[in-house]
């Protein structure tokens, strides 16, 4: 099932065969991308995954951040990840760094949450980060999500509760 939402400035959707050329620039970019072979792969492993989520039972979902202006382009992923456990699925943003401190990312987080409560039936979402980064903390606090503990190492911890927040 395709997914397509909307934030104030961007489209967070899933990627089809037509973006492989940009499936292969963006994905793994932190380290330059990966061959148009790999896209392909990374492009059945998102569609397996997404095939497994239904309401109520979420598995993974993998979303292209794009420009409402330039959906071709993509800047960077978005999504939630509940692989290692369900009850427990984790809100994840990967932004490019020409496009970070643009506010997109809590526009990411924001929409992402309203999706997992309202289409997906989840009851909480989890986020974290590295205690350096404090854009990405600062980013989930503004979208929405609440510190409510560190990890041993330090990392912040952040939640989001469906019956809790405004985002019901």
């Amino acid at each position: 099932m395709a997914v397509k939402l909307y934030t104030g400035e961007l489209v967070l959707r899933t990627v089809s065969e037509k973006d492989i050329a940009e499936i292969a620039r963006m994905w793994n970019f932190f380290q330059g991308g990966v061959s148009e072979s790999e896209a392909y792969d990374a492009l059945a492993y998102m569609a397996t995954n997404h095939a497994r989520n239904t309401t109520g039972s979420f598995y993974h979902l993998c979303l292209a951040v794009c420009q409402k202006e330039d959906l071709q382009t993509i800047c960077g992923w978005c999504g939630l990840d509940g692989k290692e456990n369900s009850e427990r699925p984790e809100i994840y943003v990967l932004l490019h760094d020409s496009v970070r401190n643009m506010g997109w990312g809590t526009q990411c987080v924001k929409a992402l949450l309203s999706y997992a409560f309202r289409e997906l039936g989840l009851k909480r979402v989890h986020g974290g980060c590295d205690q350096q980064n404090i854009a990405s903390a600062r980013m989930m606090q503004k979208g929405g999500m609440s510190h409510y503990a560190d990890a041993e190492n330090g990392d912040p911890l952040f939640i989001a509760v469906a019956d809790k927040g405004s985002l019901v």
